[in-house]
């Protein structure tokens, strides 16, 4: 591997570029097609391998913003790009770009209203429900500490509405909202400090809301993700150790699996693995300044490789690794980095290592 991706640290797998889609980030995929996007245009394709792009449409912005965003580091800095590519039921594509929420139908790019401030939503962090509903959280700063909102949006429509709102001092965000496909319900993740970092639980469209664990950061998470007889996250701590969990379904007790080495944003699964990526924060409880990619395969806990943090600056972007949404594909799992040395916008799989 090239300078600052370290060799990979696990037997069972192998790591490799996609060279060919260099500059691009995999937003959604499925035996079906995948989505992918650059800068703020979303492209489509048959496939990973297919040599043909299809131009979905572009999220819209003045000319100059376009040409400005051409540099990655501003890009970076504007956080112009997309966290959520759903496509839904109707034939259109939910998406969340930069700090708003739009809809693409038929190539044209709609932005919906609705939304009582601008706000982001973190990759991955909004979910499709059974009834084809979309839900997602807004993701603010918000240091005072103000109400924080939940927001549904229907299909069909030209825009979307708060449908749970967390009191002053309830929280200081929402990390994400997830679909639970074994128990058909959504899974709420809060942060950050004491009870502000919460996972919750609704089977109601958050006109009720369940505790599922609250109180300090050993319950600060990010994603989740869904087996059938478990559901697993890995901490987001500024502070204290990040461990991996699992949560039985049947007792809802929860069990540690193991220590990782640093905060963790985000995770995928692929096949009946478990993926977490530590996140290049260079936070207190970061043992290095790197973004691992750690494994759960049979119960125990590996890393697979590590990519060094560039050298620019945490605000332009913590070093992360973005999975993409949707099934994903039997061949491997996909993911692009983010901020990281020699593998910024660059995307990369992990497959078993059948040498």
């Amino acid at each position: 591997m090239s300078d600052g991706i370290k060799s990979n640290l696990s037997s069972l797998y192998r790591v490799w570029e996609v060279s060919s889609l260099r500059g691009f980030a995999i937003e959604w995929l499925s035996p079906e097609g995948v989505l992918l996007s650059k800068r703020n245009i979303l492209y489509e394709a048959d496939g990973i391998g297919c040599s043909s792009m299809r131009r979905v449409g572009a999220v819209s912005r003045p000319l100059w913003w376009s040409l400005a965003i051409r540099r990655r580091l501003v890009q970076r800095a504007l956080r112009q790009m997309f966290y959520n590519v759903l496509p839904l039921a109707d034939g259109s594509i939910f998406v969340t770009y930069a700090r708003e929420v739009g809809i693409f139908r038929d190539g044209t790019y709609h932005r919906l209203k609705g939304l009582v401030r601008p706000c982001r939503v973190l990759r991955g962090a909004a979910a499709v429900a059974e009834d084809g509903h979309v839900f997602f959280g807004e993701y603010l700063d918000n240091a005072e500490r103000g109400p924080m909102r939940i927001y549904r949006y229907i299909p069909g429509d030209e825009d979307v509405s708060v449908v749970y709102t967390f009191l002053p001092g309830a929280i200081r965000h929402v990390h994400g909202v997830y679909h639970d496909p074994f128990d058909r319900c959504l899974w709420c993740l809060t942060g950050d400090v004491g009870e502000e970092a919460r996972i919750l639980i609704t089977d109601d469209g958050f006109k009720t809301l369940a505790t599922i664990g609250s109180g300090d950061e050993g319950w600060r998470a990010v994603s989740v993700q869904f087996t059938r007889d478990a559901v697993w996250y890995a901490m987001d701590a500024e502070f204290t150790q990040n461990k991996v969990f699992r949560i039985d379904r049947a007792t809802r007790q929860r069990s540690e699996i193991g220590a990782v080495d640093g905060p963790v944003y985000y995770s995928s699964k692929w096949r009946e693995n478990l993926f977490f990526a530590v996140t290049a924060e260079l936070c207190p409880s970061q043992d290095g300044q790197s973004a691992t990619l750690w494994t759960v395969h049979d119960g125990a806990l590996s890393r697979v490789v590590s990519f060094d943090k560039d050298w620019w600056p945490v605000k332009l972007l913590p070093g992360t690794l973005h999975f993409p949404l949707g099934p994903g594909v039997e061949d491997g799992l996909y993911f692009q980095g983010v901020a990281l040395d020699n593998a910024d916008a660059r995307c990369f799989c992990v497959e078993l290592d059948t040498g």
